[in-house]
């Protein structure tokens, strides 16, 4: 990547953190023609094993920024066509046509969306690897108000404007909101993904023919998805008192499903023990502000991390850049009353839409553990596929 023409080596805008989050601001921001950084501590992007799913709000969302970028997107994703729900011991509660088959709605691989958006970053951004952020102060460089910021054995930077994009647990979150550790949910899960060459021929249809499967029971949860470009996903959750990583991540989750399907052992055992994922599930108390009131605000995960059972943390995120793009539009970055108002205006109508989702999914979260979530599960597919068909058949 370029690097981007800067005045005095000032950036208009710092961005923490290279998620789908802070690589949609950079894209809207770099639109509206400020001079952005983005600041990523990992070494190198790699592919992690997670996937997400996107429905019409996500890729409208997208189109806002570039209707290209939107198009890109969705050509990497794939809409579930079949959809398994089963209990461990082998029963099958549903077995039929997707109910989201033939709507927006696909999943995707995580790091291909993120690699999609990366790729696509226009010149005007420069991109910073092996950057992590340990604090920032508030200076003058050239006779200018700016933020300093501080990393880990590399040169400081200035900006005009910081945007915290790295997660749940933010360092600049840490610093402005000072509301101390995420909170644990009690809820452990792990990730993978696997090339589809790699365990073919598939004994179960239903994720052959771009599916979904789910199997519920005893408490924890295991999925199976296709991802598009001949990905397959996995995960499982489970309730655990220990928030912190095992020593084997494969050992780990192949006990805590042992004599599941011998599909679920199969998947695990197909994907590389070094990309399993094992990470708590955690979120945060809503707050009435994510900045500092002046230069520095947060999107995405950072500002208000949820439990993933809605299926909306992407979509949020990217909703998030787009919304405050539009209030830096017209903003003068070096008016700090200017700039105050903009960043007040954008956490608070973010907030108000965020906040319920955040308590909705904490709620959600909860049941998805429950004794009897397999049968309400086959409850709302039965009932949400029968409403489709009737609806179908009336036209």
């Amino acid at each position: 990547m370029t690097e981007a023409i800067l005045t005095n080596n000032v950036f208009d805008i710092a961005i923490i953190g290279a998620g789908p989050g802070g690589l949609c601001a950079a894209h809207a921001l770099a639109n509206q023609g400020f001079s952005v950084g983005i600041f990523e501590q990992a070494h190198v992007l790699r592919p992690i094993g997670a996937a997400l799913g996107l429905r019409d709000m996500g890729y409208a969302a997208l189109a806002e920024i570039s209707a290209d970028l939107a198009h890109q997107v969705r050509a990497l994703a794939v809409n579930p066509k079949r959809q398994m729900l089963m209990r461990p011991n082998g029963e099958v509660l549903f077995a039929d046509e997707s109910p989201l088959a033939g709507t927006s709605f696909t999943w995707l691989g995580w790091y291909n969306l993120q690699t999609c958006l990366h790729k696509a970053l226009p010149t005007t951004v420069s991109f910073h690897l092996n950057h992590a952020l340990t604090g920032f102060t508030r200076d003058s460089h050239q006779g200018e108000k700016l933020l300093r910021l501080q990393f880990r054995q590399q040169e400081d930077v200035y900006t005009r404007l910081l945007i915290g994009a790295d997660g749940y647990n933010s360092v600049v979150r840490k610093i402005t909101v000072a509301d101390g550790a995420p909170l644990y949910t009690g809820t452990m899960t792990w990730r993978g993904i696997v090339e589809r060459k790699n365990i073919l021929p598939l004994a179960d249809p239903f994720v052959e023919a771009a599916g979904f499967q789910l199997v519920v029971g005893e408490k924890k949860n295991f999925w199976i998805m296709d991802v598009g470009t001949e990905l397959i996903a996995w995960g499982g959750t489970a309730l655990h008192l220990n928030q912190g990583k095992s020593v084997s991540a494969l050992e780990t989750v192949l006990q805590i499903f042992q004599q599941w399907p011998p599909l679920v052992e199969r998947m695990i055992r197909a994907t590389d023990p070094k990309a399993i994922v094992e990470t708590g599930v955690f979120d945060r108390e809503p707050v009435p502000q994510w900045g500092d009131g002046r230069r520095v605000t947060l999107l995405g995960d950072a500002a208000h991390p949820m439990r993933p059972y809605l299926g909306l943390g992407t979509t949020m995120a990217i909703q998030d850049a787009v919304a405050l793009a539009k209030r830096l539009a017209s903003t003068d970055l070096g008016d700090s009353e200017q700039l105050g108002i903009a960043i007040s205006t954008y956490e608070q109508e973010r907030i108000a839409i965020t906040a319920p989702l955040q308590r909705k999914a904490r709620h959600t979260g909860a049941e998805s553990h429950a004794d009897d979530h397999a049968d309400r599960l086959k409850e709302e597919l039965v009932a949400t596929l029968a409403a489709r068909r009737q609806t179908e058949q009336k036209y």
